[in-house]
């Protein structure tokens, strides 16, 4: 099935390319009765129907999508979908899966327990509520689809900014399976196969399988490593049994393993601050001689560290859902309940250097999270009235206990002392929600939409934090800050918050609306207009280096967003064109910023104005050519700053969106043909970017110029049964800025730059 893809230059040539693609699309359909895209079926209204009949902004991609652009997790859909961020690593984390996702300049860069995602991911409706892990494989998936826009009176879990909205492939009711080997340069050998099995009339099931491993790209030259490596294997399950005609149990298994380096990173600068004045001072008693010696440590090879520090990515994550459908005449109750594990540990140098400036170990991270949901979808009088209503409950537990090595200067910065920052954490959150959406169809032509969503998240946070000599919390050599009458200081620990231990907890409670007015025209083109608002509690901060007199904490961010939309279809069914406007009002937005002395804190910046559109086409000018095109364009400002007293590095009105590029375009061309009964398929793809902050308080040691890539294979298919494929991706080696962390606090600047150009082949066999 046919999918949107989107691809970004510059203004005047990103104008001239649309249209130059709309232009060829209509002339070259001309006498190509037998072109036609195929209807893109979606669920993102929580039922079944046409991509062109849903009053949302939503990219989809179906299984035979994700195989023709080569995607390989969900992080790769960035690549086809307007304004949609997707990182694969948190900063301050070193996680080699941690994902990080901002839809139309909405989103978090933090992956701590206390902060919540401003896009939710979703698999087959269960919300995941963590990052760590979160770049998901698209094994066994049915449809990826990518909602654009607050969607809290259609998903279980409120999300602000979008959904990432994944359907998994429900088991055949005949024996047949695929497998599928992947090898390549990096030494790379991916292996994947599934199975489907009936094992009675009614009993159905799929059992699927990939190990992904691949070298990684950035070489630690002191150890003798590489950072960015993939390792990682993933296992699912999958039993549908149909009790009757109208009761259907689905049970559902996922397991996967991640053992990998950490991510990829780099030292881009040193500059003055307390872990690079404490440790100068510890080993010169000078300034500036301690900077110019780490100074050999910066390198302008995007692949090359000096780190030797501990690192790598552990994590094992397992899943298991049951839902539970039942049939009603014109309505479907289903009932969801699912449960999700992660732990592991995950370890950094993020200063890149043999030099302890800064370290950060996350040794036991535990994450549990159980959700339910019952939800009624159907029509009624004459299906002129079509709704859906939910209730929600969700609850988790986490632990994350953060140790950070660290040289600091006294506080007279008369000297330098290795010290050990431990930040033990414990959460416990729950939220409870119902909801409610309506549409009611006036008469053939117009319809009109009203939701109301009511939610309350209950935190609670439980904490102990102090500065020690060691990770076992010994005594230091002097108790910072506290001097006796002679102005000596006085062995012992530093409490971080308050006495060093504690509990805090908040509630949040708000109800958000949604309206939308549709209008079908004769030709069936799709006219609507919503208005929806989105909501995102409040939380704490997890960590510090600089000492506070009680936990930091955050307020809710809201959103209300406007969006005018048009969807429409040739007649001939070969050119589709989708477009929608948008303008937010963004209040009391959380970034992530650092202290003063370096510790990330989670706070308010203000309130931003938000404003854009975006546009997809997809064209078949004939049987043998497939055009797919996307554009996207954000205009994102702050109306008002927040004062946040103690910042490393401050903001004003000036300041840009974290991970909001101004505009992106994707362009994607495939050529098929038929020889001696076989098919073979040509496809290139070309993506833009414009100019990217790649932190909060814009660091220019962050910020990335806007930068293009290209992607291209050549599938060679036999019958029905195998494709062989080479594959080239980032063919021009463009290497760009896709996550970091510049510290001015501790005065190191790290940078995550993408993979170097890939090439390999596949080869995949289905059996039926």
């Amino acid at each position: 099935m046919l999918q949107p893809y989107h691809c970004g230059i510059r203004t005047r040539s990103v104008r001239i390319s649309l249209a130059m693609a709309m232009a060829s699309g209509l002339s070259l359909g001309v006498n190509n009765a037998g072109a036609a895209l195929e209807e893109i079926v979606v669920t993102a209204q929580k039922r079944q129907e046409s991509l062109q009949d849903t009053p949302i902004a939503v990219s989809a991609f179906t299984a035979t999508a994700i195989q023709d652009k080569g995607i390989q997790n969900i992080a790769e859909v960035a690549a086809f979908t307007p304004n949609l961020v997707f990182d694969t690593t948190s900063p301050v984390s070193g996680l080699s899966s941690g994902a990080v996702v901002f839809i139309r300049g909405i989103g978090n860069t933090d992956f701590s327990l206390t902060t919540d995602p401003g896009v939710g991911t979703y698999i087959d409706g269960v919300y995941m509520s963590r990052s760590a892990g979160g770049v998901l494989d698209v094994l066994d998936v049915e449809r990826i689809e990518v909602l654009r826009g607050p969607q809290g009176t259609l998903f279980g879990r409120n999300t602000i900014g979008g959904a990432i909205s994944i359907t998994s492939r429900k088991p055949a009711d005949t024996l047949q399976g695929t497998l599928e080997l992947t090898a390549g340069n990096f030494e790379r050998r991916d292996a994947r196969g599934s199975i489907d099995v009936p094992l009675t009339a009614r009993l159905r099931s799929t059992f699927a399988v990939s190990s992904k491993q691949r070298d990684g790209y950035v070489d630690r030259v002191l150890v003798g490593d590489k950072l960015g490596n993939e390792d990682q294997l993933a296992l699912r399950g999958t039993l549908v049994f149909e009790a009757s005609d109208a009761l259907e149990f689905q049970f559902s298994l996922d397991h996967t393993r991640i053992d990998e380096q950490s991510a990829g990173s780099s030292l881009v600068a040193f500059t003055p601050g307390a872990g690079t004045v404490g440790w100068s001072l510890a080993n010169f008693g000078d300034v500036g001689q301690g900077l110019a010696a780490l100074s050999q440590y910066v390198t302008t090879d995007r692949d090359r560290s000096f780190a030797t520090g501990r690192n790598g990515t552990q994590l094992d994550i397992t899943g298991g859902s049951l839902i539970s459908s039942l049939r009603l005449g014109n309505a479907d109750l289903k009932y969801t309940v699912a449960l999700r594990e992660t732990e592991g540990e995950f370890f950094r140098d993020p200063d890149n250097s043999p030099e302890v400036i800064t370290e950060t170990l996350n040794p036991d991270y535990e994450h549990r999270q159980l959700s339910h949901e019952l939800q009624l979808t159907g029509s009624a009088l004459d299906d002129r009235l079509q709704y859906i209503a939910g209730l929600y409950y969700f609850e988790e537990e986490g632990t994350d206990n953060v140790f950070v090595p660290v040289h600091l200067p006294t506080p007279d910065l008369s000297a330098g002392f290795p010290a050990v920052i431990s930040n033990f954490a414990d959460v416990d959150n729950n939220s409870e929600a119902a909801y409610l959406q309506l549409g009611w169809y006036l008469n053939d032509r117009w319809s009109v939409t009203g939701g109301v969503r009511h939610t309350r998240d209950e935190k609670r946070f439980d904490y102990t934090q102090y500065i020690g000599a060691d990770l076992d919390g010994g005594p230091l050599p002097f108790f910072p800050g506290a001097v006796n009458e002679d102005g000596i200081f006085s062995p012992g620990l530093a409490p971080l918050v308050g006495n060093g231990s504690g509990s805090t907890r908040d509630a949040f409670e708000e109800t958000t609306y949604k309206l939308g007015l549709e209008a079908t025209l004769d030709d069936g083109t799709l006219l609507y207009y919503s208005f929806s608002q989105g909501f995102k509690s409040g939380g704490f901060v997890l960590r510090y280096v600089e000492a506070v007199p009680e936990i930091r904490s955050f307020e809710p961010e809201t959103l209300d967003s406007h969006e005018l939309g048009l969807k429409w279809q040739s007649p001939d069914d070969r050119l589709r064109l989708n477009a929608a406007i948008f303008h937010a009002d963004y209040d009391q937005v959380q970034v992530t910023f650092f202290d003063s002395l370096g510790g990330p804190i989670t706070a308010n910046a203000g309130t931003v104005d938000i404003k854009g559109l975006e546009l997809e086409l997809t064209a078949m000018p004939t049987e043998r050519w497939l055009l797919e095109a996307g554009y996207g364009y954000i205009d994102a400002s702050y109306d008002e700053i927040n004062p946040i007293p103690g910042l490393s590095l401050s903001i004003d009105k000036n300041a840009k969106l974290v991970n909001t590029p101004e505009q992106s375009f994707n362009l994607g061309l495939e050529y098929s043909w038929l020889q001696a009964g076989n098919e073979w398929a040509l496809r290139v793809d070309y993506s833009y970017s414009d100019d990217v902050h790649n932190d909060s308080q814009n660091s220019p040691f962050l910020f990335q110029r806007a930068y293009d890539n290209w992607n291209a294979s050549l599938r060679y298919s036999i019958g029905e049964r195998i494709d062989l494929v080479l594959f080239g991706k980032n063919l021009a080696d463009e290497r760009y800025i896709e996550s970091g962390d510049s510290n001015f606090g501790l005065g190191f600047h790290e940078a995550n730059y993408n993979r170097p150009r890939e090439y390999g082949i596949t080869a995949r066999y289905r059996f039926l």
